[in-house]
């Protein structure tokens, strides 16, 4: 049974809400197992540094198991942001940068969520639009956290796509309005 895209979701069977909720308990006790072996010092990490990554990428994987067994294009952009935001922890707790650097990834979240999501989506233009705005968003904050330009050139930048982005709607929605309305 097919959904509309938009609202319907499947109802999942015994079988798939009980391999979900294994394979979430089961990546919650392996965060918990590394975070407790980096606590007592078996493995050379600080907790700090590795909590949010080690949680979130648990999260990622439980989630993202769960949309496959599923098909559900809104688990599987979830999946993606989760990933989005684990990515600049795990940077920051491996590389020597921080995140006034690594920022922008949240920004392409959404984005990252919409690439994810776009394998299950029957509309797939609506996640392309996604990852389009949010990815040159992300792209115009990886120029300042970048040190390529500051934030006044950064800004601007904003504003004209900003701008460039409320004309395109303008355009189309009169379009669309001119097609209903013949």
């Amino acid at each position: 049974m097919k959904t509309d895209g938009t609202t319907e979701v499947l109802p999942l069977s015994k079988k798939q809400k009980y391999a979900c909720n294994i394979v979430m308990g089961a990546m919650l006790v392996a965060a918990g197992v590394i975070l407790i072996l980096a606590g007592t010092g078996v493995i050379d990490a600080s907790v700090r540094k590795i909590a949010a990554p080690t949680v979130l990428f648990a999260f990622f994987i439980a989630v993202f198991v769960s949309a496959v067994i599923a098909k559900n294009a809104l688990s599987m952009w979830i999946a993606g942001v989760i990933l989005a935001c684990g990515l600049p922890s795990f940077f920051a707790a491996i590389a020597a940068v921080g995140y006034g650097e690594l920022y922008p990834l949240y920004v392409a979240a959404p984005a990252i969520g919409c690439v994810f999501a776009i394998f299950y989506s029957e509309s797939k233009a609506p996640q392309i639009k996604g990852f389009l705005f949010f990815g040159v968003l992300a792209a115009i904050f990886a120029l300042q956290s970048s040190g390529v330009c500051g934030w006044g050139l950064t800004a601007g930048l904003l504003a004209a796509f900003g701008g460039a982005c409320i004309i395109i709607y303008a355009v189309l929605a009169y379009k669309n309005k001119e097609k209903d309305n013949a």
